[in-house]
């Protein structure tokens, strides 16, 4: 993969066909990769839960190792492990702050930082935070500073902080954020990888048993079309027979806004 060679000067055998790489903006990278399941691949604590992606993996490791904060954006369509990746740093790295897009404002954001000083700040669905949001983040990302003023008083910060989001639509970002960002673009799964996901997600975190954890998989892939892991862990945590899996698609399918038939 020649962008991490040149980043990091290191040479890997790719796991992943490298399918485009295009610079826009401000040299904004842009990569896409698929996924790729190497023999002998063995379980992976930090990632555990994400199947593939053995590039991404080490990349993320590495960029979040580095001397000076280096800003990652994964885009992808749902179900290629966007959330994932930023749930497991989450869950993986001290002083890490994990947010949601959606919920996120300048004036949270600030307040949290400046009371706690965040190492990795990790923003899922970026892409939903609005646009004057988005523009506090730019003096973060480029010289660590972060400043407000408020009633006649001004108070600010130099920090080193990772910024590491997720984004469904890259085009609600505004052209100077995305400009910060190496953005790394996933495919999404294949129905066995997303069947591998599944069971080891709703078997180990959610002590699903194996059949129903399997049954979940089909349904939620094959029947309701959704290909969505959120729905499959909502699905198991109700479901205590592989008959119950059946009922729940079932009614989902008569009257659930998203898949009806």
């Amino acid at each position: 993969m020649s962008f991490l060679r040149q980043l990091f000067g290191i040479t890997t055998r790719r796991s992943t066909e490298e399918q485009k790489l295009y610079r826009s903006n401000r040299k904004t990278l842009v990569t896409t990769i698929n996924y790729e399941k190497e023999e002998g691949e063995t379980k992976d604590d930090f990632f555990e839960y994400i199947i593939g992606y053995n590039d991404i993996k080490k990349f993320l490791r590495m960029s979040i190792n580095t001397e000076e904060p280096i800003h990652i954006l994964l885009i992808g369509p749902p179900a290629s492990a966007k959330t994932m990746f930023i749930k497991s740093m989450m869950m993986r790295l001290n002083n890490s702050y994990f947010t949601d897009g959606g919920n996120s404002t300048k004036a949270g954001m600030l307040e949290y930082i400046f009371d706690n000083k965040p190492k990795y700040l990790l923003i899922d669905e970026i892409d939903k935070m609005s646009t004057k949001d988005q523009t506090f983040l730019l003096n973060l990302m480029e010289t660590g500073m972060v400043s407000e003023t408020k009633h006649a008083k001004t108070r600010m910060e130099v920090l080193k902080t990772w910024v590491i989001a997720s984004s469904n639509d890259i085009s609600n970002i505004i052209p100077a954020l995305k400009s910060r960002f190496f953005i790394i673009e996933l495919e999404p799964y294949s129905y066995e990888q997303f069947c591998q996901i599944t069971m080891r997600l709703l078997i180990e975190q959610h002590q699903v048993k194996e059949e129903i954890a399997k049954a979940t998989a089909h349904m939620v892939w094959n029947r309701l079309g959704s290909k969505n892991i959120r729905d499959c862990v909502r699905i198991g945590r109700i479901a205590k027979s592989v008959e119950d899996v059946d009922f729940i698609g079932d009614t989902l399918r008569r009257y659930g806004h998203l898949y009806s038939s």
